[in-house]
């Protein structure tokens, strides 16, 4: 039974955050392109988008996922500290708390360029990340692969599109759904206040990785392969 949100916090709104980057090492990749969907009362209410210069090669095994080539960058982007102040300074400006699906990768990744070009940090008292809440509340989904952003939409009744994957504005609109289809799950999430949740979340990561670590440690090592 779907739990009554019209009261609740999230209805004064949210802003979900994704990135699209030139790798997956969270302190030296770079933000390639960057969108914030403001959700007002359940819904999309505006979009802000970025496309930015970097400043190292966009590999090639990354424009296959999210499309954005070297030439596209270098040609269109903004100039990076600029991109990443606005960027900063918008997301601040909303006073509203931030949601990604994956907050572990793209808040430290930001962050990270942030501070490689002087600027001041993201406050992360209010990021949210409706990945971790998929993994505490909903513990034990079968299948691989089965905790991406697509298949976690369709286990919420989420019906996307394939064209709806692989851009920042589109898997930013797909988390912010995400979050709000948990929220009207799970009624221990409703206790807590943003602040409150974003700690939890924060613990629940850690203890998630904890786990994720213990498991790796059990699993028997590979056999040798030997080149002839």
């Amino acid at each position: 039974m779907a739990i009554d949100l019209s009261n609740h916090w999230i209805q004064e709104g949210f802003v979900a955050f994704d990135t699209e980057t030139t790798g997956v090492d969270v302190t030296q990749s770079r933000v390639v392109t960057a969108a914030a969907v403001i959700f007002k009362n359940g819904e999309p209410e505006s979009t802000r988008s970025w496309l930015i210069k970097v400043d190292v090669d966009i590999p090639e095994i990354t424009t296959a996922v999210h499309g954005i080539t070297n030439e596209m960058s270098q040609r269109d982007g903004l100039d990076q500290a600029t991109a990443l102040a606005e960027m900063r300074d918008f997301l601040v400006s909303t006073g509203l708390p931030i949601v990604c699906f994956n907050s572990g990768f793209d808040i430290p990744l930001f962050n990270a360029d942030l501070e490689r070009k002087g600027l001041a940090l993201l406050p992360t008292n209010q990021v949210l990340c409706s990945y971790v809440i998929d993994k505490r509340c909903n513990k034990y989904v079968k299948g691989k692969a089965q905790r991406r952003l697509k298949p976690t939409a369709e286990r919420y009744g989420l019906e996307l599109s394939e064209a709806d994957w692989h851009g920042a504005q589109a898997d930013a609109t797909a988390a912010g759904r995400i979050f709000i289809a948990e929220m009207a799950t799970y009624p221990q999430l409703s206790i807590f206040t943003i602040e409150e949740l974003a700690k939890e979340i924060n613990t629940w990561r850690d203890q998630q990785d904890r786990e994720f670590q213990e498991w790796l440690a059990r699993q028997p090592p590979r056999p040798a392969t030997h080149e002839n």
